[in-house]
């Protein structure tokens, strides 16, 4: 008798549990969105007020909103890295910006009021939800859209700027978004979560969490891009995928990039005037930064009034040529000469 006979076909087994987890999936989906619908079956009997729906969202909230009972504690409206943004970019009067992530409208508010035009796109039902109600409350312009942003066509669309706070280590895919959104954009900023491999700096909180393998730092995913390595660690939400307020990726994991790493890739999509702040490794979420990312301009780095002899090397060459060659410059020598890429404010 064949001693291998009665084993179960492995493959023709792993078919089926993945056909009944997908169907354990499908239900409990279904479940959840009848008990939504039923809950906004609902009638409110109470009085009229333009604070009523804030209560729809009870003990979800992130950011204390203004004027508003209950809500939470993050100082979304007053958020010290926007004010940062703002000062160094002066002025964003008439510009369109693309908001990636936009949580409860805090920074919506803040670019809006500075005059800016936005398109805020938020991929977690409740933070769109209460994206729209902080709307509604403050009399806000903003185009909001639900959706993962990862998979937006922005075709033709261009923006003077581009706001990725608190996103990017959310993402399974982060160096294919930023390829994407360097297409779109001219200025860039993002606030992120990185991995530093000086584990000794980390908080004791996240030291913690790295000792229960949240960070599954002993397999390290190395990608080439445009001839750099980018070091990406993989990160898990464990049990914060059950929080109410859970804010995350669309994945139960997400990539971390190594600060480093994350500086060259942007170096690389273009974005050579790089300004850092916010930096702190001991962060009790792990090591953040902020980083202001602003392309070559062109039209600035070859005019004949400011650098003459690029003028003469680099004017008469077709714009792609020109642009590659002015980059190139810059990097290799300019930065050292002192040479600005952008025109200073």
């Amino acid at each position: 008798m064949n001693r291998f006979a009665l084993k179960p076909n492995t493959q023709d087994l792993y078919k089926k549990l993945k056909s009944i987890a997908r169907a354990c999936v499908y239900f409990f989906e279904n479940k959840k969105k009848s008990r939504f619908q039923q809950y906004l079956a609902h009638f409110s009997s109470d009085e009229p007020l333009e604070g009523n729906p804030f209560s729809l969202f009870e003990a979800c909230w992130s950011t204390k909103i203004p004027n508003v009972n209950y809500t939470g504690s993050f100082e979304g409206f007053e958020d010290e890295r926007i004010k940062w943004l703002l000062h160094e970019l002066v002025s964003i009067e008439g510009q369109h910006l693309l908001e990636l992530g936009p949580l409860e409208a805090g920074h919506t508010f803040m670019l809006e009021k500075a005059g800016a035009e936005l398109l805020s796109i938020e991929g977690n039902y409740g933070a769109f939800l209460r994206c729209l109600t902080v709307k509604n409350f403050l009399g806000l312009k903003a185009k909001f859209l639900l959706g993962d942003f990862s998979k937006v066509e922005l075709d033709n669309m261009h923006f003077n700027l581009i706001v990725a706070c608190g996103v990017l280590y959310h993402m399974a895919e982060p160096i294919r978004l930023l390829e994407k959104l360097s297409k779109h954009t001219d200025s860039i900023f993002i606030w992120t979560h990185y991995f530093e491999e000086d584990l000794e700096k980390w908080s004791p909180i996240t030291k913690r969490d790295l000792a229960k393998g949240k960070w599954d730092i002993k397999n390290t995913k190395t990608q080439e891009f445009n001839g750099i390595r980018i070091r990406t660690v993989r990160q898990k939400y464990g049990k914060a995928l059950g929080w109410k307020g859970f804010c995350g990726g669309t994945e139960a994991y997400s990539y971390w990039i190594y600060k480093q790493d994350l500086m060259a890739l942007l170096r690389k999509l273009g974005f050579v005037n790089l300004r850092v702040n916010f930096d702190k490794v001991d962060h009790p979420n792990g090591p953040c930064f902020a980083v202001i990312g602003r392309k070559l301009d062109l039209s600035y780095y070859l005019h004949p009034d400011i650098n003459p002899d690029l003028y003469a090397a680099f004017g008469a060459l077709p714009h792609d040529e020109q642009r590659r060659a002015a980059i190139e410059h810059f990097e290799v020598y300019g930065r050292k000469e002192g040479r600005k890429p952008v025109k200073p404010n």
